[in-house]
């Protein structure tokens, strides 16, 4: 069992340099000053993410003699601004470790010959290194504030110092974990990066060959040079004889295949997929011949050099690699930044400081079928709109019967795309708002101001409800969906009516409760005619292609050719769609059988990759676990060999 932590962001006050020395630095490595441990800068490359808190004023009460006011006044003093911060240096892994409450109990636990953590391993992550590389591009990009030397640097020479700034900033972490290892502080150490599913020619990409590389250097460094052969190193403790480098951790799932694709790299180098023990009863491959002298070869090119130092340092390097999985169910646009390859990721001069890139940089545009941009409004796909790799649930059944609770695909393969009782809610409150006794009323006489004002409330409601209906087919995004009604529809009703009275009130409830789950519908299909590419089963036909008539035998021929076909113009159309994404090239879709779940299929496809040694699944409810756990079980992973 394995049980990981991440570091790198954290919460620090901003304070200028004045504060600073007024009250010095008290703390030191082995200090109790925690109030100045999180402060801005206090550890080496230190680089702004965001500004979390913008700070307060001081506010002075009127009446210093009082006591309660000057107790007040004490109270409302000005808060400095809190700023989000990541940082990778080895001064601040080994402090994060040494204070960290899961490390103090493992370390408890491993003192303890009675405990029951024994077989757990504790793992620290480096969290997205990439985030260095934007610290130092917008530090160093030609702006009015920029240093003269830096001001003509071409976009490449740039990339390359910021992305060499990175690796050793993540050298210097990979330092403090070697340290910790040998501390007994973890049992290794490891990367959790997007970057690292991003293409190569992306600003905020990363590549796994500079992890190894940078644990090479880190293992070199803490071991002071001596990295003789293990068999030659026999007055060694044999924990130390290979680089504690254990776990790259990426995103990837059936959309974003890259970080899939990135699994299987490093699997090849290390000629091995299962985890480095003596136990595994998997067969190794021998390690890629990667890093050989070729005489296509560039002797002075960086990559070859880089693979040449790798193969050299197979002794130093461990023998595998685990190579985990995250967000399988959610699918980021451009990896999540916002941004295409070989695009500026948004540098801009934040008053000297340093910011990131527009990580999530909202677009305000959806993808229509053809691939182009169409005004996105609630219904629009981007990088704080995600697509989900989701069916949802929702009431079900035939309209007069009491509803039961089904997966949108069930429903959908029983009673179509709306929910039964859809159509109706919306006649019903459409009805309701029509205002008919108030118009009756202006034919005979003049209304009143109130009359007046409910009809027009009538009207933008009816008109608001319309609209929504309308929109329906478009919708891609239940989170769009919901913040649309935040920000818009909500604001809408409470503007036009003073009050509603109950019964209004109860039919609008029950309208958007109606339409939530025709948009979840309608969400959850659109993903999987996006996944689906072109593939269409007939209806009674099973997941094995065969016609289901309910009296066949499982081991019955197959019903033919048509069972499965493929519509040539709706892959052409998804292709598109894929493309204007940034989700890389099409592959041909997947042969989603109707009565799989989308998470159900997404984390099969990824459980059976055999690169792939484990999935982390973000799950807010025990039924989420449970979902998952069903899909380890049945994928097979978890056969005494593969454990996931």
């Amino acid at each position: 069992r394995t049980v990981s932590m991440r570091l790198g962001y954290r919460a620090a006050v901003c304070v200028s340099e004045e504060e600073k020395n007024e009250e010095g630095d008290t703390e030191g490595d082995g200090g109790t000053n925690l109030d100045y441990r999180e402060r801005e800068g206090k550890y080496p490359g230190d680089a702004r993410v965001s500004l979390l808190y913008a700070g307060s004023e001081e506010r002075k009460s009127d009446d210093e003699d009082d006591e309660d006011d000057n107790m007040n006044s004490k109270q409302s003093k000005s808060r400095p601004p809190v700023a989000l911060v990541h940082n990778l240096s080895k001064e601040y892994v080994l402090h994060s470790l040494k204070t960290s409450p899961l490390v103090q109990r493992y370390k408890l636990d491993n003192n303890n010959k009675n405990a029951t953590t024994k077989n757990v391993r504790l793992i620290s992550l480096a969290h997205n290194p990439e985030t260095q590389i934007a610290a130092y591009l917008i530090s160093n990009a030609t702006t009015q504030t920029t240093p003269e030397k830096n001001k003509g640097k071409d976009a490449a020479l740039l990339s390359r110092e910021a992305r060499e700034y990175m690796k050793k900033s993540l050298t210097s972490a990979f330092v403090g974990y070697e340290q910790a290892v040998r501390k007994g502080f973890i049992d290794g150490y490891g990367v959790c990066s997007n970057g690292l599913s991003l293409p190569e020619g992306h600003d905020m990409a990363m590549s796994w060959r500079d992890v190894l590389e940078c644990a090479v250097d880190a293992f070199v460094e803490v071991k002071g040079g001596d990295i003789r052969p293990q068999e030659k190193q026999e007055n060694h403790d044999q924990q130390y004889q290979r680089s504690s480098l254990k776990v790259i951790r990426l995103p990837g799932n059936v959309l974003e295949t890259r970080g899939l694709d990135v699994s299987k790299e490093i699997c090849s180098f290390f000629g091995s997929c299962h985890e480095d023990d003596d136990n595994s009863n998997e067969p190794s491959s021998p390690p890629s011949e990667e890093g050989l002298h070729s005489i296509t070869d560039d002797p002075d090119d960086y990559h070859a050099k880089q693979r040449r130092k790798l193969r050299k340092s197979r002794n130093i390097l461990p023998k595998s690699i685990q190579v985990h999985v995250t967000r399988p169910l959610t699918a980021y646009p451009f990896g999540g930044t916002g941004i295409e390859s070989n695009s500026s990721p948004g540098l801009s001069d934040n008053s000297g400081l340093s910011a990131p890139p527009l990580y999530f940089k909202k677009n305000n545009s959806e993808v229509d079928d053809n691939g182009t941009n169409k005004d996105g409004g609630g219904s629009s796909i981007d990088a704080t709109h995600p697509i989900r790799i989701l069916d949802y649930r929702i009431e079900s059944g035939p309209l007069g019967r009491e509803p039961t609770m089904a997966w949108t695909n069930h429903h959908y393969a029983s009673h179509g795309l709306r929910p039964s009782s859809y159509q109706p809610i919306l006649n019903a409150v459409l009805s309701h708002f029509d205002a008919e006794s108030i118009l009756e009323a202006s034919r005979t006489r003049e209304l009143t101001v109130e009359e007046r004002e409910t009809l027009d409330g009538c009207k933008l409601l009816r008109d608001m409800i319309h609209d929504l209906d309308a929109s329906l087919d478009d919708m891609r995004s239940f989170a769009a969906h919901e913040e649309y009604l935040m920000n818009v529809a909500v604001p809408l009703i409470y503007g036009s009516f003073e009050g509603l009275d109950e019964e209004s009130a109860g039919m609008l409830q029950l309208f958007f409760r109606a339409h939530g789950m025709a948009v979840r519908m309608v969400v959850a299909r659109w993903t999987r005619e996006l996944l689906l590419g072109g593939w269409k089963r007939r209806v009674g036909v099973d997941e094995k292609g065969r016609a289901d008539t309910g009296d066949r035998e499982k081991d019955d021929g197959a019903a033919g050719d048509d069972a499965v076909t493929k519509d040539k113009d709706q892959e052409k159309k998804i292709a598109k769609i894929w493309k204007a994404y940034g989700f890389g090239d099409y592959r041909g879709g997947y042969d989603i059988p109707e009565d799989f779940t989308l998470q159900d299929f997404a984390l099969r496809q990824i459980l059976e990759e055999e690169a792939v040694r484990g999935v982390v699944v973000g799950c807010s409810s025990p039924e989420h676990a449970l979902e998952a756990m069903r899909a380890a079980d049945a994928s097979g992973v978890d056969n005494g060999n593969k454990k996931k």
